[in-house]
């Protein structure tokens, strides 16, 4: 099946990929099999996405479909086909 990735800030600049990214994935893909699938396609390091106990750093955002994967199913939320996954760095600040 084809999703849309987009990437955003850091990410973008790490990855090299035109935006949007179209990819063909697995039918029974989920978030974090993107995420590893993105490492592996470009040789970015998993630390790029992922703490050592292999959780989501706190500051990475992930959405599908304009919703975050927090209100979903977190890494574990399955991917379909025309999906639009979008991973982008959360800043703060006063």
């Amino acid at each position: 099946m084809k999703i849309n990735v987009h990437l955003k800030g850091r990410f973008k600049e790490a990855l090299k990929l035109p935006d949007p990214y179209a990819l063909e994935i697995q039918d029974d893909a989920n978030v974090r099999g993107l995420l590893d699938r993105l490492c592996q396609d470009t040789g970015c390091p998993e630390d790029t996405f992922f703490n050592k106990d292999l959780r989501l750093k706190p500051n990475v955002a992930v959405t599908k479909n304009g919703r975050f994967i927090i209100h979903l199913k977190w890494l574990d939320t399955p991917l379909e086909t025309g999906d639009t996954v979008t991973i982008f760095t959360l800043h703060c600040g006063g």
